[in-house]
Formats: structure tokens, C-alpha cells, sequence
């Protein structure tokens, strides 16, 4: 049998021990806590790291190893709350100090256990993926060997089938392969210039799903242009359907001091798209539409500012499957850009892949936080291959 590992955070000790005893059990045994930083808007938390199971046997007549490091954390009361320390070991002397650092022979000695046991889970986990892909593609160890790891940075299965097949039609080794299969996602994920780096007038619609960021991303991109290129910028807005989706952006056209004009149809669109002619960026800002028909009035209205450039704008910590089904859904735009959202909370960011390869377009830029304008960045053709296969990527296998 073999021991459960889970992490937990919450706002306080208590609550974090008493979410660990509710999931894993009074026995549970704690392996390392930490205090996780919060944000401008976000409180600190606590994070605790436990196993159950047989990770660790006490010895007889010693504290339980779950009691010892509670209270080294915590201090006996706040492991005692929870159920966890309450074992026959004995207990601290009264007086003697509850929270004594962690930093000593035993949690190093509990921490080189973690990383073993979490090592052989991944090796295992890894094995058992390859061995299933060469099985079941018959294809190569050193082949199912990438085919694991594009599907571990969150590949659809059937696009990391057809690049591994097409990469093993012509690289004559595993180092080939990889190669092989990074010119390949390059083909899929192209690069081009920054949209605030356009010379001349410039009119741009960000257009997708709702919540992938789109009107944070607006200012992003006006910022820079703003900061970096010195152009005169006006925003527009035709999302008058989410709450507060107005007022936001024009909190952000108030703070860079560009004006931001409100269209509630086509009329109204080009009537304010006439009034910034003197703008050299002309960015709109859209609703997050869902159905075929929403998504297609969208596209008339936008369609309507001459010369207009519709950029996509995805997530990328969606899954590949929701992605594939959300460029499959504005593809009937013939979106001209592709912008990807959220790149720090993607787990995999080879998701992107599926909307590429379908959209078919280039990548405009990326953005990777909350941050105005900070956190929008473009990437090289490299950096995007990276996403799906990264260059410093090696195969375990010797050739």
C-alpha cells in the first residue's frame, strides 16, 4: 500500500490542520509547512504538506512523527485541536516553547523522504505513460518517451500522436526526434510583431471567451504603446453586457489619461471610432460571447471599423480539449491574431497548441499576470516551442 501525499493551504494553522485531519485522518503525518505570500489583494496563507500511510513507522515508545512536526509548526495546542500529536508519545514539558524551527536533522531527514517519495511517484507515473504509448501507438521507446511528455505539458492526445508520426518519418535518432518535433510545433506557433509596434494607424478588436482576460490585456497593450512607441491611444468598448465591464476600462483610460468611448451598436461603434481619428491606436474591447450566433453578430459589428484587426484572445490554462473547442468556435471570425491569456496558471501550457493549429494565424503577444503593463510580453519563435517542448529538453533514454 502505498502512502497518499496531498498539500492543503488555508489562512491559519488551525484551519489548515483540521482541513489535513478532515481528508487524511487523525494519523495523518505532516512533511513540511510554509507561509505562501499573498498579493495585493490576496492575504498570506499557510501551506502544509501530509501524507497518510505507511511513509514512516514510529519507533515503540516514541512520539509520533505527525505529532512531532505539528508541533514543531505549530505548537502542541494547535496539533492537539485537530486530533493530530494526540499519541502515546510524550508531550512537552509545560513552559516549554510550542514553535521550535523546522530547520533541523529531523525535518531535513523528512524532506530528503518527501522529495524520494515524490521522485518515484513521477518516474512511475512516467514509466507507466510510455509504456502504454508504445504499446498502445506502437511507436518507439524514445518516441512514447516525447509522446508522454507532450501530453504532460498538456497536449491533446491525437495532435501529439500526429507530431511524434510526423517527426519519426524523418529523424533517424531520439535526438532528431526532438528536434524533429519542435520544428513541427514551430510550423503551428508562429511569432509576429507586437501589436503596439506597428507603424501607422492601427485598429484592433480583442475578441473571445468571457473571463480570459480580454479587457485587462486592452490596457496592457495600450500601456506599452503609451510607454514605448508614444502613440496617442483611444479606446472603444462594445461590452455592454457585463457588469462593471464599462467602469473598468474606463478606470484604466482615466489612469493613462487616453479617452474611452462606449458603442452599444454598429451606428454608435463607427460614430466613436470617428471621433478618435486622430489616434494612432484604436483599441475595442468586446463581451465574452459562448453560441455560434452571439460569437457571428460580434463579428459583423467589429467588422463594421475599416481596416479593423481581430485578435483571439485564449487562455492558456484552459485544457486542450476546451481550447480546441473555443478556436473551433471563432474560427467562422477569421480572427487575424492569436493572443494568449494567463500563461502563469497554465499547468499545461501546451494547450495553446490546439488553438493554434486550428486558428491558424500568428501569435501577437502573451501575458502572464495581473500586472499593467508589465506582465504582457512578446515571445521569439523558440519561446513558443518552448511551451509544448522545451529546448532543454532531454530524453532519459540513451541512444
Amino acid at each position: 500500500m502505498s502512502a497518499t501525499v496531498r498539500t492543503f493551504r488555508a489562512p491559519d494553522s488551525t484551519s489548515v490542520l483540521a482541513a489535513v485531519k478532515a481528508a487524511l485522518g487523525p494519523d495523518a503525518i505532516l512533511i513540511s509547512t510554509r507561509t505562501v505570500e499573498g498579493g495585493l489583494f490576496r492575504r498570506p496563507e499557510i501551506e502544509v504538506t501530509a501524507a497518510a500511510g505507511p511513509l514512516l513507522e514510529p519507533t515503540a515508545g516514541a512520539q509520533p512523527l505527525a505529532a512531532t512536526v505539528a508541533q514543531r509548526a505549530y505548537g502542541s495546542e494547535a496539533a492537539a485541536s485537530v486530533g493530530l500529536g494526540s499519541g502515546s508519545g510524550p508531550r512537552p514539558a509545560p513552559g516549554a516553547p510550542g514553535g521550535r524551527p523546522i530547520d533541523d536533522p529531523l525535518a531535513s531527514e523528512v524532506q530528503l523522504l518527501r522529495r524520494s517519495v515524490e521522485e518515484a511517484r513521477r518516474a512511475l507515473a512516467t514509466v507507466t505513460r510510455e509504456a502504454r504509448s508504445g504499446h498502445e501507438l506502437q511507436i518507439p521507446p524514445a518516441a512514447a518517451e516525447v509522446h508522454a511528455h507532450l501530453l504532460a505539458r498538456g497536449v491533446e492526445p491525437a495532435l501529439a500522436e500526429d507530431l511524434v508520426r510526423q517527426a519519426l518519418a524523418s529523424a533517424p535518432s531520439a535526438r532528431d526526434l526532438v528536434a524533429a518535433v519542435r520544428d513541427l510545433v514551430g510550423e503551428r506557433l508562429v511569432p509576429c510583431r507586437a501589436p503596439w509596434l506597428h507603424d501607422g494607424r492601427h485598429v484592433l478588436a480583442l475578441v473571445g471567451p468571457t473571463g480570459v482576460g480580454k479587457t485587462t490585456t486592452v490596457a496592457k497593450i495600450a500601456a506599452r504603446a503609451l510607454l514605448e512607441s508614444k502613440k496617442r491611444v483611444a479606446l472603444l468598448t462594445v461590452d455592454t453586457y457585463r457588469i462593471g465591464a464599462c467602469d473598468q476600462l474606463a478606470r484604466y483610460g482615466e489612469i493613462m489619461g487616453v479617452p474611452v468611448l462606449v458603442a452599444r451598436d454598429r451606428t454608435e461603434l463607427l460614430r466613436a471610432h470617428e471621433r478618435v481619428q486622430d489616434a494612432d491606436l484604436v483599441l475595442v474591447d468586446t463581451a465574452g460571447r459562448s453560441s455560434p450566433e452571439d460569437v457571428a453578430r460580434q463579428a459583423d459589428l467589429v467588422r463594421a471599423l475599416p481596416k479593423v484587426q481581430l485578435h483571439l484572445v485564449v487562455s492558456a490554462a484552459t485544457g486542450a480539449m476546451e481550447l480546441a473547442a473555443v478556436a473551433e468556435r471563432y474560427r467562422a471570425l477569421r480572427p487575424d491574431r492569436l493572443t494568449l491569456c494567463k500563461l502563469d496558471e497554465a499547468a499545461g501550457p501546451g494547450a495553446v497548441l490546439s488553438a493554434a493549429v486550428r486558428v491558424g494565424r500568428p501569435v501577437s503577444c502573451v501575458t502572464d499576470g495581473q500586472r499593467v503593463p508589465e506582465d504582457l510580453h512578446t515571445l521569439s519563435a523558440a519561446e513558443l516551442m518552448d511551451l509544448v517542448l522545451p529546448e532543454n529538453y532531454r530524453s532519459a533514454r540513451k541512444e
